[in-house]
Order: structure tokens, then C-alpha cells, then sequence
């Protein structure tokens, strides 16, 4: 875990060098992958909504019987896990252009620096993916016996792959912006 946790510790991550005769130009186009990530984040919220409403329903519904309580969690944990299986799977076919496009077309640069920071960005989609499976194991957990630790672990799950795609995202998008308008990549 240590690991990951020296991931998002900006001083481990290198840093693009500006590139000489990028322009203004070159940074907006570039920002655009900003815009394709605030839709992930903005699903990504959405996620979490569904979960706090899942978590507000464990509480109203503790009172009841428990058959009636396992049949509402049930439900509620397949809504909120279809929800954020589809989050997950945009998320994988977002890292998967990148992998297989953009970030070839990167390193292919003569940038030493900048082919750094794709490498750790390849590093880094491996620990988001890692994120996922473990969600998709704590999901899975949650639907077979729901209850209040095994939404707990599925939540702890999503904390987690969330607060790693938040930093992920916004290293990126800050030195890939020039990169990507420069070197004329289209996203």
C-alpha cells in the first residue's frame, strides 16, 4: 500500500519540461483532455451520490425485518454497482485510448522528460486498474451478503480508486497540456 500512497506524493512524480515555442494555442488545445476527465469526474461524483444514497438506505431500513432489509440492500447495492460498473468500464476505455494512442505519440517525441512522465502515467493507470478489480471484488461481496462491513468495504474501495483518479487526472492534464497542442495530438 505504500506504494501506492508514494504514487500520489507529487515529489515522486517527474515533471515535463516546458517545452520551447509552445504557445498559448498549444495549451488550450491541449486542456481538452481536462474536459474529457471532468466528464469522468462528473460520473464519478455521480457514483458517489448513489452511494450515500445506498448508505442512507442501510440506515432507514435497519429498523425493519431483516428479510425486507436484505432484499432492499440487495437491490440497492446491484443499482449502485451498475452504476459504477459503468463508470469503471468508461474509465478502462479512457486508459486504454490513452495507452494505445496517445501515449505512444508522446514518447515518440524527442523528450526524454516528457517520455518520463508518460511512463509513470502507464505506471499509474496499472494502480488505477488494480483499484478497480478490488472494487469489482467489494462489489460483488456487497450483492452476495449485504451488510453494513461489506458496504464498508465497498465504499472504503471507491474512496480509494476515487481520491487515486482525482490525482491521476490532475497530473495529466498539467503536464500533458503543452505536449499534447504542441505536438499537434488530437484527443
Amino acid at each position: 500500500m505504500s506504494f501506492t500512497i508514494d504514487l500520489l506524493d507529487p515529489a515522486t512524480r517527474p515533471k515535463a519540461p516546458p517545452i520551447e515555442g509552445a504557445t498559448h494555442a498549444h495549451r488550450l488545445q491541449g486542456r481538452r483532455l481536462a474536459m474529457i476527465h471532468e466528464m469522468h469526474l462528473r460520473q464519478m461524483a455521480h457514483v458517489r451520490h448513489v452511494m450515500e444514497q445506498v448508505a442512507a438506505g442501510e440506515a432507514r431500513v435497519a429498523a425493519l425485518d431483516e428479510a425486507l432489509s436484505d432484499l432492499d440492500m440487495r437491490h440497492n447495492y446491484r443499482v449502485f454497482g451498475n452504476v459504477c460498473g459503468r463508470e469503471c468500464g468508461m474509465l478502462s476505455a479512457h486508459h486504454g485510448i490513452e495507452d494505445r494512442y496517445l501515449f505512444p505519440a508522446l514518447a515518440a517525441q524527442d523528450n526524454d522528460g516528457l517520455r518520463k512522465v508518460v511512463d509513470r502515467l502507464v505506471a499509474e493507470h496499472g494502480i488505477v486498474h488494480d483499484y478497480i478489480e478490488k472494487m469489482e471484488v467489494a462489489a460483488g461481496a456487497a450483492i452476495e451478503a449485504p451488510g453494513p462491513q461489506t458496504f464498508a468495504d465497498l465504499r472504503e474501495a471507491f474512496e480509494r480508486l476515487e481520491k487515486f483518479v482525482i490525482s491521476h487526472f490532475g497530473y495529466e492534464q498539467e503536464e500533458l497540456e503543452e505536449a499534447l497542442g504542441f505536438y499537434e495530438i488530437d484527443l
